[in-house]
């Protein structure tokens, strides 16, 4: 009986000292585990690039998600576009931007897949090339600014939501969200639905 009872003893230790190193083994790998979806999904990082295209007239974009576009006509003489761009993002939510140049017009795309994604175009052209742009799907609205300065060519604009800001450029459009011209006439074309247009 007594190396029975040893026996038991000796055997119920080691399932003991097993079960212990499982737990062990367990918490440093949720704890592992954590640390590595904190850094995958929740640290975000941030790129820049620039591209220019040229002989452009025109440029056509389509914003999806919280990108923000800022579109400033320069008076230089140029006869292309640079494009300027920030991200930031996770690993796994980087946005989507595409070119394509069709002509003498630009066709540019960027999509942020979540909210994790945000974006910041710059688009610096000829004051007297046209802009179009359309922009959907933003979650918040002051990650979805669209900024026209001093393009003399017009623009339009569809927007929902987002936040439209003008200073010299006459824009034809709808927007559900907000609205601020350096004067009301410039946004005469524009129609509005959640803020009347605003002079600053």
């Amino acid at each position: 009986m007594t190396g029975s009872s040893g026996k038991a003893r000796i055997w119920f230790g080691a399932l003991l000292r097993s079960a212990v190193a499982l737990a062990s083994t367990l918490i440093i790998l949720a704890i592992f585990g954590g640390a590595t979806d904190v850094v995958l999904h929740v640290t975000r990082h941030t790129s820049s690039n620039s591209q220019t295209f040229n002989n452009i007239d025109v440029v056509d974009v389509v914003l999806d998600g919280d990108i923000s576009v800022s579109v400033l006509g320069q008076t230089d003489g140029r006869t292309g576009v640079t494009v300027n761009a920030v991200d930031t993002s996770t690993v796994f939510d980087d946005p989507v931007r595409s070119t394509n140049v069709i002509g003498k017009t630009l066709y540019l795309t960027e999509r942020c897949p979540d909210s994790r994604c945000t974006a910041q175009l710059t688009l610096m052209l000829n004051t007297h090339d046209r802009v179009n742009v359309i922009a959907g799907n933003a979650l918040r609205l002051d990650q979805a600014v669209i900024d026209f300065s001093g393009v003399a060519g017009g623009a339009t604009v569809q927007a929902a939501p987002g936040k439209l800001v003008v200073t010299g450029t006459v824009v034809t459009g709808a927007v559900l969200g907000a609205v601020e011209c350096d004067t009301i006439e410039d946004c005469g074309g524009v129609s509005t639905t959640g803020a009347a247009a605003q002079a600053r």
